[in-house]
């Protein structure tokens, strides 16, 4: 079989042959080399004021008025999901073309994304704007947090920036979808990564009517990937999380979910650092485990159906 790889699909749509054709095409790109996505808060400082240079506040719009970084726009994580209370299937295209045109926003430019410190926020920002095609993206490490432990320059000035032509375009190497998940499970050359908590994972608790996992999926939490900075949360270094994925051939293909694919944005975070080809399942569990049809690995070990 070959391997499959994904793309945004609205409920029912049918994959045109010439797009299933690109996307078989797509999965064999070979994995990247690993570096480093994330820039420290001095960085950042002595580029503020680099021409071009775009700065994402993921945080609730509360917060982003209450004190942000000079010149950074807010694009809080909510606006990365279609309907959150249902699952955690990204943004549709034409809603997140208005959303990134008011902003600025431009496929090419340098961004810099930070949330709170915490990495979560900023992470499913970073990976949904992947997915839409932005091409330089970076994230704080212990974002605000950081920033304001360092002593600089905060602001409560709205940014304005002027509207940007940006034209909605999905990079299907960065989004897995419930039907590309479905292939991945008897694919030999892809492997399921659940995100979860052990107990989650398990099937102790469970955030949908079913418990369990998806079959074939190994489990590797996200705290797993995180360490606690005096000043807030940041990813673990490059030598920590590669053990995390030691036994992890760099030619697998990388399908991650959680609850609403929004922890799980971290993992992917890690990995594409690492150089692994990874997408994220924006459904995730909150899909899944909600519809009878697809089979799990229920609390008993067992498949169901």
């Amino acid at each position: 079989m070959l391997p499959s790889v994904s793309v945004f699909m609205a409920r029912g749509a049918r994959v045109p042959v010439w797009l299933g054709v690109a996307l078989v095409l797509a999965c064999w790109a070979a994995p990247g080399l690993a570096e480093s996505l994330r820039v420290a808060p001095e960085w950042l400082k002595a580029h503020l004021d680099q021409p071009g240079l775009v700065i994402i506040d993921a945080r609730p719009p509360k917060d982003y008025a209450q004190g942000h970084i000079p010149g950074a726009v807010n694009f809080p994580e909510r606006a990365t999901y279609s309907d959150r209370q249902r699952n955690g299937r990204i943004t549709e295209p034409r809603v997140m073309q208005e959303q990134l045109r008011d902003l600025g926003i431009t496929r090419d430019a340098p961004t810099i994304v930070y949330d709170d410190g915490k990495l979560l926020e900023a992470a499913r920002v970073f990976w949904a704007l992947e997915v839409y095609g932005l091409k330089d993206l970076q994230l704080l490490d212990q974002g605000f947090a950081g920033w304001q432990a360092s002593g600089y320059p905060l602001s409560t000035a709205e940014a304005r920036p002027a509207r940007s032509q940006y034209i909605a375009e999905l990079d299907p190497r960065r989004i897995a979808t419930r039907f590309t998940t479905q292939l991945a499970i008897s694919n030999p050359a892809q492997l399921i990564v659940d995100a979860r908590t052990s107990e989650a994972y398990e099937g102790q608790v469970s955030k949908a009517q079913r418990y369990g996992h998806i079959p074939s999926a190994i489990n590797v939490p996200v705290h797993e990937h995180l360490a606690t900075a005096p000043d807030g949360s940041a990813l673990r270094d490059l030598d920590a999380l590669a053990a995390l994925y030691a036994k992890v051939p760099k030619d697998s293909a990388l399908v991650l979910y959680c609850d609403i694919g929004r922890v799980s944005s971290v993992n992917y975070i890690a990995l594409r650092e690492l150089g692994y080809q990874v997408v994220n399942y924006d459904g995730s569990w909150l899909e899944w485990g909600n519809d009878p049809s697809l089979p799990i690995i229920g609390p008993d070990g067992q498949p169901d159906p």
